[in-house]
């Protein structure tokens, strides 16, 4: 399976919330985030995402701090699909 590059843009919310992003590099329609219920759950969509473990926890620590961050990530094309809505 093709990897698709781009960039994971996370933002943490003051309730615990975690919003992911996805814009690919490339266009394949238009991006909507993904939302999880706190920094556990969004770690791993992390790893989903093909983030190592250790470069998991290190945005995890990085949005705990600074409640943004976005890293460079390839996903697979099944987990792009994910974050992007095609129209009819």
């Amino acid at each position: 399976m093709a990897k698709i590059p781009g960039r994971l843009i996370v933002d943490l919310f003051p309730d615990g919330m975690v919003r992911i992003a996805f814009l690919a590099s490339v266009e394949l329609g238009e991006e909507i985030p993904l939302t999880a219920m706190d920094l556990d759950s969004a770690m791993d969509i992390f790893i989903i995402c093909g983030l190592m473990p250790g470069e998991a926890a290190a945005l995890r620590r990085t949005l705990k701090r600074d409640r943004i961050a976005i890293v460079d990530a390839s996903v697979d094309e099944e987990v792009a699909a994910k974050f992007r809505y095609r129209r009819p």
